[in-house]
């Protein structure tokens, strides 16, 4: 008879982001030896909000901070924080390996989170890090005082954008729809901007440039077309969960 492997830890913890970072404190906390990889940026999409809002205590707290102050809270409570990606999950005799790391656990907690979800137009993957940028609060100051333009109509697009509207000349929110998912606070904000322009039942459907962001090729739901002259552009349409560890 095959002999179970010998465990590691009791909890496997795939994923350093908010999420990620909570279960592991509290599996720690309650005694159980806790491994925590961080399978891409620690902290996740959250890293790039200036500052967290809806959450009791933290006004005016960056999303860095955040992830900071919880990843101290995970290795005071004894968390072994192991970075680097995870690159499989395998299941054997009632356990949970990860080869390429050396851990064997009863549980694993997947908390691989999300990414955003790319536009998939001709430019965008050749133009990325030219132009095309998915935080503003990172790439925004090297627009300082130019033309850009931000995709969605969410609570990520319009923080991006009002971000943007403090550096920028001036910021268009290029919507599908005829009206923002956002939240009224953020939508209120942007009416107050002389340098906020908003473009609905827009769709974009080419990114211009050759070294850098020239220009967008836009079209409205009528058919009519327009070229859009801008110096960058930041696409925040939403999130693709990240299932490669567990696909359907």
């Amino acid at each position: 008879m095959a002999r179970a492997p010998r465990t590691t830890h009791q909890v496997i913890v795939i994923g350093a982001g908010v999420a990620g970072l909570a279960a592991a404190a509290e599996a720690a906390r309650c005694g159980l030896k806790t491994a925590l990889f961080d399978d891409g940026l620690l902290g996740g999409l959250i890293t790039n909000v200036g500052a967290v809002h809806g959450h009791p205590g933290l006004k005016g707290t960056t999303g860095a901070d955040l992830v900071n102050s919880m990843l101290g809270e995970a290795l005071g409570a004894g968390v072994d924080y192991q970075p680097g990606a995870v690159a499989e999950l395998a299941a054997m005799d009632g356990h949970w390996r990860l080869p390429d790391n050396g851990v064997t656990a009863l549980r694993v907690i997947l908390a691989t989170g999300a990414e955003l979800r790319s536009l998939g137009v001709p430019g965008e993957a050749e133009l990325l890090g030219r132009g095309v940028s998915q935080c503003a609060f990172c790439d925004g100051g090297l627009y300082k005082g130019k033309d850009v333009a931000v995709v969605g109509g969410g609570d990520g697009a319009f923080q991006e954008a009002l971000h943007l509207a403090e550096l920028c000349a001036n910021v268009t929110m290029i919507l599908r729809g005829r009206k923002p998912r956002a939240r009224p606070a953020f939508v209120r904000q942007t009416a107050d901007l002389s340098n906020m322009h908003f473009r609905w039942n827009t769709d974009v459907q080419e990114i211009i440039g050759s070294d850098g962001v020239d220009a967008v090729r836009l079209t409205e739901q009528n058919g009519d077309e327009e070229t859009l002259s801008i110096a960058a552009i930041f696409p925040f349409i939403g999130l693709a969960p990240r299932t490669i560890l567990a696909p359907a």
